[in-house]
């Protein structure tokens, strides 16, 4: 699987991807209101996408300084991660340059400059990292249309062949 990681204007396309990737941004494109850069949490209906739920997160956006806070996390990242981090701080986390990136991603979303989209090996220490690659994209959700309030985010994960683990290991 070849990686991928992009920041991507709210308007912009999206590259080739993962079916479930495409839906949530779809979804998340529909509910935006009309005249508005982006949705907010009283858009967005759980009830609507249900097969999606156990691969989305929400994390709570704090500001000076950013900071992100765990709302929810779905059943298939609980699986994938090995526990529930719902409540806990992302920046609780050990300081790796993954873990920088990706607080970097959320910086970005949140600050309402776009929508971030990665695919490749997992970065956080999933279960069976070994054997899945995953797909994460970051959408902006904003109370008042403007002013980023959450981040919503969904990762797929999919098995890989062994010529991928030994690409990627090399």
């Amino acid at each position: 699987m070849e990686k991928l990681e992009c920041a991507l204007a709210l308007g912009d396309a999206l590259p080739a991807c993962d079916a479930k990737i495409a839906a949530i941004h779809r979804y998340w494109s529909e509910i935006r209101p009309e005249g508005r850069p982006m949705p907010g949490r009283q858009h967005f209906d759980p009830v609507a996408i249900p097969r999606l739920l156990p691969m989305i997160r929400l994390y709570d956006v704090y500001r000076h300084p950013w900071r992100f806070r765990y709302r929810l996390m779905g059943t298939e990242l609980v699986r994938q991660v090995g526990r529930d981090l719902t409540g806990t701080w992302f920046d609780d986390k050990e300081a790796t340059p993954q873990v920088s990136r990706s607080y970097a991603n959320l910086v970005f979303v949140a600050a309402g400059l776009g929508i971030s989209y990665r695919r490749g090996f997992p970065v956080f220490n999933a279960a069976h990292k070994d054997y899945l690659t995953s797909e994460r994209i970051m959408l902006p959700l904003a109370r008042d249309g403007s002013t980023v309030d959450i981040v919503l985010a969904l990762t797929a994960y999919q098995l890989v062949s062994n010529e991928a683990i030994l690409h990627h290991n090399a």
